[in-house]
């Protein structure tokens, strides 16, 4: 009652009812945190030495600035170019066969470029032969034909017609090598002079 007396606030005595329950659960539950305020330090304690045993490898993993390529660690970093590096491998296959079509493509384009060239020019032929008047002067410049009743004259004139091709003169053989006498030597058996036996 004399911890009522002292902590109340009003004459009336209901402050002091509302402090007395208060003051009555505070020292509770004072004593309680108080009980368990040594064990959790005691646990944390024992944490911070695990810690410190296994972190003496992490406090000097510490100790050394990271290594970073490109903003990256280098676990990362060594992670990113092994997966870089296998796209690349998986598309540089089809890479080089969609550049070798394609280059096929425009070599094949080209030829049949040069094809349908040959073809316009062979059926411009066909048409030409097909007429009558290029037939004729064909029969007279290559054949030397000429119609039923025209006269063929042959002009020569001397000097045009060529020159004689003259023979290359002839060389004297050069003698062959001591090598290749030794060789047909060895090659060729040795004619054996037959006499009476």
């Amino acid at each position: 009652m004399t911890e009522r007396r002292t902590r109340g606030a009003g004459p009336g005595g209901r402050g002091d009812r509302r402090t007395s329950r208060s003051a009555r659960s505070r020292p509770a539950a004072d004593h309680a945190a108080a009980s368990r305020a040594p064990r959790r330090r005691a646990e944390s304690e024992k944490k911070r030495e695990r810690k410190l045993g296994e972190g003496g490898r992490r406090s000097r993993r510490a100790d050394r600035p990271e290594r970073t390529f490109l903003g990256l660690s280098t676990g990362r970093a060594v992670i990113l170019a092994m997966v870089v590096f296998g796209l690349g491998l998986t598309l540089a296959v089809p890479m080089r066969t969609y550049f070798s079509q394609r280059a096929e493509a425009v070599q094949l384009a080209k030829d049949r470029q040069l094809l349908e060239a040959d073809v316009a020019e062979l059926r411009d032929r066909r048409v030409q032969q097909q007429d009558p008047a290029y037939i004729r002067a064909e029969a007279r410049d290559r054949l030397r034909l000429v119609l039923p009743g025209e006269t063929p004259y042959i002009v020569q004139v001397p000097g045009i017609e060529a020159p004689p091709v003259a023979a290359a003169p002839t060389r004297s053989r050069e003698p062959d090598p001591w090598y290749t006498d030794l060789w047909r030597t060895l090659d060729q058996p040795a004619p054996t002079p037959e006499g009476p036996r």
